[in-house]
């Protein structure tokens, strides 16, 4: 073989070696680019889920405590048997209770949508709160147990959709906002608007007939709407610890004609 023809295949091998080195080069920079604006994009979705969870937190921690404290007067301290009974306040022990599981979940499909709509997926840094929140849906939606103040999730979503309202102008970010007491009130007059809500009056008003029964379900999502409390608050900065008294198990039923335990107001 000529020197002239092993010099072609060198410069030949060279020049496949080089190639293929530049080929596996270029692939690895490709790839490097490729996980590195992964990288970027996991955490542009955590930096959101963070910015999410600081606009909503506020006003969902407010609703969680005003659901939970309304559920362990009614269980403790017979806010219904006080209130609901007595003359001329009927309506508001009535609306405003209805008024307080409605805004929770008003929040709740709020949030839901949002997370929704920035596709974050897996990608929520602490997914500790929306697991507590999970737990609380589930309990509402569980038909095992006494079905007073159970709301199937589909009716769970209807509720918050109806008492969630448009801002013009977002606030803090925030696009919607749960409806006031006042308004809350006021719609409750449309038809459309309190068929979401007839079978919970009734249910109240049952608890506020039967005062020592139909508890199972309220005892179960008091506590874990404490739980929800302890995530959103675990300092208790907001919210102190002396008001997060979980429900155990119901109150001893009462003698007959017995009054009623001292209410904590609300």
């Amino acid at each position: 073989m000529s020197t002239a023809v092993i010099v072609a295949l060198i410069s030949a091998a060279t020049s496949l070696v080089a190639a293929g080195i530049a080929l596996l080069s270029s692939r690895s920079v490709a790839r490097f680019g490729a996980e590195l604006e992964e990288k970027r994009h996991l955490a542009s979705k955590r930096e959101q889920a963070e910015e999410l969870r600081a606009r909503y937190r506020d006003p969902l921690l407010s609703a969680t405590f005003d659901l939970q404290s309304r559920l362990f007067n009614i269980v403790a301290k017979d806010f219904l048997v006080r209130y609901a009974r007595g003359p001329g306040s009927h309506p508001y022990a009535i609306d405003n209770t209805l008024h307080v599981l409605a805004e929770y979940l008003a929040w709740v499909e709020i949030i839901r949508c949002e997370i929704q709509f920035l596709d974050l997926g897996e990608e929520i840094a602490d997914r500790r709160w929306l697991i507590a929140l999970e737990d609380v849906r589930d309990i509402l939606a569980r038909d095992d147990i006494d079905p007073v103040l159970r709301i199937f999730r589909g009716e769970q979503r209807a509720i918050g959709e109806v008492a969630t309202i448009p801002l013009n102008e977002p606030v803090w970010g925030r696009r919607h906002e749960s409806l006031g007491y006042a308004q809350f009130v006021e719609q409750r007059r449309r038809a459309g608007f309190n068929q979401w809500f007839e079978q919970l009056q009734n249910d109240i008003e049952l608890l506020t007939a039967e005062p020592d029964a139909h508890l199972e379900r309220l005892l179960m999502l008091h506590n874990a709407l404490i739980d929800v409390l302890d995530i959103l608050d675990p300092e208790c900065k907001r919210f102190p610890v002396e008001r997060r008294t979980r429900l155990k198990t119901a109150p001893a039923p009462r003698p007959p004609g017995a009054p009623g335990r001292t209410a904590a107001g609300g």
